[in-house]
């Protein structure tokens, strides 16, 4: 028990020492350059929003959530459709989800949230291009370069997925009777769900960090208010670790339900 014990205790006095070492480093930094920190600046009134500076951060952190919600859902829908067709027996749907896949997976994101915006957008028939003129186009350009970009990498995860559920069951359950979708539904999907839900879950944590691209183009969320905050009280240390903080609010939460949600799918007995 001692030999198990010694080797924990010498880890956390280096991880110990390691931190007081990088914190005093940090504090040295800071008086070698005359830098002073000044918390209360999250207190003051502010001219972006209603209220102070905190709530100028959780209104940016709303619209990122709401990005983040809109975002994943889409990308999960558009993702298992790719997937599926990236195993069908028909050439010309393999070889179109493919060609999505290679296309939205290996162009940058920022290039795809200005395509969105400042091309599709203007291209869309009247009514459309009216409504999103009146719901925050720039927002639904950023939802759909998110979900399109998301979606790419989630096919490959999907239809890793269903390459691991053992063809025999699909056999078995179609000598039951069972037609193709319900057997896609009912038996294939379900099981590869709980396979690839970690990766999916990475998919969904760098859909929610990729929402800071959104401030290129306008969007007022997180990232966007906290450089603004930058701007207005030339406090960029206060400003950018609040950011940071909020992102990782949101990823912690995010891998806590998922978690609660492994949990809840686990096989009985694993």
């Amino acid at each position: 028990m001692q030999r198990r014990v010694l080797p924990q205790l010498i880890a956390l006095v280096l991880l110990l020492a390691a931190l007081v070492f990088v914190v005093q480093r940090v504090q040295a930094g800071f008086a070698a350059n005359s830098i002073t920190l000044d918390w209360s600046i999250f207190t003051q009134p502010s001219p972006l929003t209603q209220g102070t500076y905190l709530t100028t951060i959780l209104i940016g952190m709303l619209l990122t959530i709401r990005l983040a919600l809109i975002g994943i859902v889409l990308a999960l829908l558009l993702g298992t459709l790719v997937g599926i067709s990236r195993l069908s027996v028909n050439p010309v749907v393999n070889r179109v989800a493919g060609a999505y896949v290679e296309f939205f997976r290996n162009t940058p994101l920022l290039v795809q949230i200005f395509f969105w915006n400042f091309g599709v957008i203007n291209v869309l028939p009247a009514g459309i291009k009216n409504w999103l003129f009146d719901h925050s186009p720039e927002q639904w350009a950023v939802i759909a370069a998110l979900s399109v970009y998301t979606s790419s990498y989630i096919a490959e995860t999907i239809r890793a997925g269903i390459l691991s559920v053992h063809k025999g069951q699909a056999e078995a359950a179609k000598s039951l009777g069972l037609s193709g979708s319900d057997v896609l539904t009912r038996i294939i999907l379900p099981q590869a769900f709980r396979a690839v839900l970690p990766p999916l879950g990475s998919q969904f944590l760098n859909l929610t960090k990729n929402s800071s691209l959104a401030s290129q183009i306008g969007v007022a969320e997180l990232f966007y208010y906290g450089t603004q905050i930058q701007s207005y009280t030339f406090r960029g240390f206060e400003s950018i670790t609040a950011i940071t903080v909020a992102y990782l609010i949101l990823s912690l939460t995010i891998t806590l339900l998922l978690n609660l949600l492994s949990r809840r799918l686990a096989l009985p007995g694993r």
